[in-house]
């Protein structure tokens, strides 16, 4: 995990403002981590952190991943991003939906950024988690991500109520253009900026 980083260029520091961590590519090793601390399955398994397989134990949702801890936007830890630096599942794996995560009404990084945000009047949606660290080092702290999904009605309320300056710096790929269109939906509807799309600013920015 730490090498993977360092080839992304984060360090020690960003890794430690960020709160990453590591799931170690164990059966239940988090579980029992968590019942020597006296949490139950039921709320261990309520928190998206294990699920009950098919020989009823709780097995570990993370392994082998490296983490992003993904928080409300008071500050409250409420799910986790795992990218797998192996070419075992997907690359990257969210919380499954539970009473406190619902990611399409989260957006990454958002408990950091909101201040700048208010400040500059401008808030920066990114495709990912890297991506928000990698713009808020290179001077733009005002970068949210959405976690895992597409962005939708709830995040353009959340943002709309910290500001009408909405940037969109989406990868210059396909996929990236076409969520970039997308936007135009909610600029009329919303009352927010329409010249929101700026394709290809995280690659611009993060090479800076």
């Amino acid at each position: 995990a730490r090498n993977y980083l360092r080839g992304r260029g984060f360090d020690g520091d960003a890794a430690r403002k960020f709160v990453l961590g590591w799931a170690p590519d164990g059966f239940d090793l988090l579980s029992r981590h968590l019942y020597d601390l006296k949490f139950s399955r039921d709320d261990i398994v309520a928190a998206g952190l294990a699920f009950v397989n098919r020989a009823q134990k709780a097995q570990d949702s993370f392994r082998g991943r490296l983490m992003f801890p993904i928080y409300d936007r008071a500050g409250v830890p409420v799910g986790f991003g795992g990218r797998t630096l192996t070419d075992d599942g997907p690359k990257y794996k969210n919380t499954a939906e539970t009473e406190l995560y619902h990611k399409s009404r989260l957006l990454y990084g958002l408990n950091w950024a909101k201040a700048e945000v208010g400040a500059r009047d401008e808030v920066v949606v990114c495709e990912g988690y890297t991506d928000v660290m990698g713009f808020a080092l290179a001077g733009v702290p005002n970068s949210v991500a959405t976690c895992g999904t597409a962005l939708t009605d709830d995040h353009v309320q959340i943002l709309k109520a910290f500001t009408h300056k909405i940037v969109l710096a989406y990868d210059a790929d396909n996929a990236g253009q076409s969520a970039a269109e997308r936007w135009y939906h909610w600029a009329a509807p919303y009352d927010i900026a329409e010249n929101a799309a700026a394709r290809g600013l995280t690659e611009k920015k993060l090479a800076q």
